[in-house]
């Protein structure tokens, strides 16, 4: 009878080790510090900052995020880059992420180099009717902030 009630008590040890285990491996959701937080066992680069990055405004343009495209921006550039898109914005008539009026299809992220100090990441928009496009990154490897964001550079 002893013995009964022990398998009984491990099995239900067991069954609820196993319902709790996949709350144990979720991830945590985005806070104000972290706003895209990378998937659990995902290693953080500069090419995975950028794309959470570029996937957070290009739903916050879309207006189908939970912030706006100036917040998002605070929270993955340095404040100098930013203030340089705020004003491109207003000599181009143009979205300052986006270099557009509108907004892509999709994009694609890859790595394009690296200093000891920085990496430059490429996000190529992708528009469909349109020639894609590339955006330039420059990401600093210390925090993974983003300086800098360009057209690329001409080929002479």
């Amino acid at each position: 009878m002893n013995t009964q009630r022990n398998l009984l008590a491990q099995a239900a040890l067991i069954s609820a080790l196993a319902l709790a285990a996949p709350l144990a491996t979720t991830p945590a959701s985005a806070t104000a510090s972290d706003p895209a937080p990378a998937v659990q066992g995902e290693t953080r680069t500069p090419a995975t900052e950028v794309n959470h990055f570029f996937k957070a405004y290009r739903k916050a343009a879309q207006g189908s995020g939970p912030q706006a495209p100036e917040q998002v921006r605070k929270a993955h550039l340095t404040a100098e880059l930013d203030a340089r898109l705020t004003a491109w914005a207003e000599e181009n008539h143009a979205d300052p992420v986006m270099r557009a009026q509108n907004i892509p299809k999709d994009w694609k992220v890859r790595n394009h180099g690296q200093t000891a100090t920085t990496a430059t990441v490429i996000v190529t928009e992708i528009w469909g009717a349109s020639p894609d496009t590339e955006v330039w990154y420059t990401v600093r490897r210390s925090d993974l902030k983003i300086t800098d964001l360009t057209d690329p550079p001409l080929r002479g």
